[in-house]
């Protein structure tokens, strides 16, 4: 692993903020995150600030350290199982379950109506890193047919290859400057389901709430059933809770950088929850929301605030358990033993003096 400069005079640390619903996106964008880094005399880089695109894998493989991830769990879990010795510091459950899409023409009303038919699922050619997006939509039909009385024997899954699976982008101080070259390139969503799906190749996807407005905003495709709008919390969990790690050795060595890092992301956290019209207008520059609209629907009442809850880390256990099972990921952990809330009790005591 490359080692940056760790020592107690001026400790340095690479930070990634996968493109969702998690208060350190607020944070970075009101300078908070340098402003907490700066009064413990530490340095934050972005990591996709690297020149040549080398920022890119260790968003998904944590092979750079000391690196803060926060964002989408699975890779997050991958690494942790995986490759990498991290500590799960925060965890924030703002993510919605998806929805099951089908085209706006087809005879198909209800998850039960799905028994026999085929269902793409996106496939990367990657190896180096975890089939993320396959990992998500996978979870999310296997909680959807469940709910139809369905499991995946019921159905065909049809694997659909991935575009382009390392997007050259120049170098980003910040996420909002990578997402934007993103979205100028319309590749904020990657399509070839959608293409499947209007082919009439397949006949139904799981879908994220960003795509899915896009595609029924289009005229040509209709949800048949939307897990966010499901009581049960557990069918909300698709790459959540949202998982923030950073690599245990630097974390033992500077938890004072750590709490400066919760800090941060805590302050926004409240800002979000008592400022939902003004994070909606935010949002979707650090995500791939379309609109404030969309993304007022997306924040709803959610609490914003980190936490490591016992409902999250549940949460987080379903998940790797799923991962497991279906052979995403090789080893086993406790997410008990991951976590350590000792830097988020301290982040939040230090914030009440």
């Amino acid at each position: 692993m490359t080692k940056l400069n760790d020592s107690s005079t001026s400790p340095h640390a690479y930070y990634t903020i996968c493109p969702v619903l998690v208060a350190s996106n607020i944070a970075v964008e009101f300078g908070w995150l340098d402003e907490e880094f700066k009064h413990v005399g530490a340095t934050p880089t972005y990591l996709r600030s690297l020149a040549g695109n080398a920022g890119w894998l260790p968003h998904y493989r944590h092979s750079l350290n000391p690196l803060f991830r926060d964002g989408g769990a699975i890779p997050t879990i991958w690494a942790k199982a995986d490759l990498t010795d991290t500590t799960l510091i925060a965890s924030t459950a703002t993510q919605s379950g998806g929805q099951i899409v089908v085209r706006a023409d087809a005879d198909l009303y209800r998850i039960d109506d799905l028994r026999g038919k085929r269902i793409g699922l996106s496939r990367s050619s990657n190896p180096e890193r975890i089939d993320f997006s396959r990992a998500a939509s996978h979870f999310g039909l296997h909680q959807a047919l469940k709910l139809g009385g369905l499991g995946l024997a019921d159905v065909e899954i049809v694997d659909i290859a991935q575009a382009a699976d390392a997007p050259a982008l120049a170098p980003a101080a910040r996420p909002v400057e990578l997402w934007t070259q993103l979205k100028a390139a319309g590749r904020e969503h990657g399509d070839p389901e959608a293409d499947a799906l209007r082919d009439g190749r397949i006949d139904a996807i799981h879908s994220s709430l960003a795509r899915t407005r896009k595609l029924v905003d289009s005229g040509q495709f209709k949800v048949i059933l939307d897990l966010s709008a499901q009581p049960d919390w557990t069918l909300q969990i698709a790459n959540g809770p949202y998982t923030n790690a950073v690599n245990t050795d630097f974390a033992q060595a500077h938890p004072e950088v750590i709490i400066a890092f919760l800090r941060a992301s805590i302050r926004a956290g409240r800002w979000i929850n008592t400022h939902r019209a003004a994070a909606a207008e935010i949002f979707p520059r650090v995500t791939f929301l379309p609109n404030a609209r969309i993304a007022a629907l997306a924040i709803g009442e959610r609490d914003f605030v980190p936490a490591l809850s016992a409902q999250n880390l549940k949460g987080i256990a379903i998940k790797k358990n799923f991962l497991l099972a279906q052979g995403y990921i090789e080893n086993d952990f406790e997410v008990s033993q991951w976590a350590d809330d000792s830097y988020l009790k301290e982040a939040l005591k230090s914030l009440e003096k």
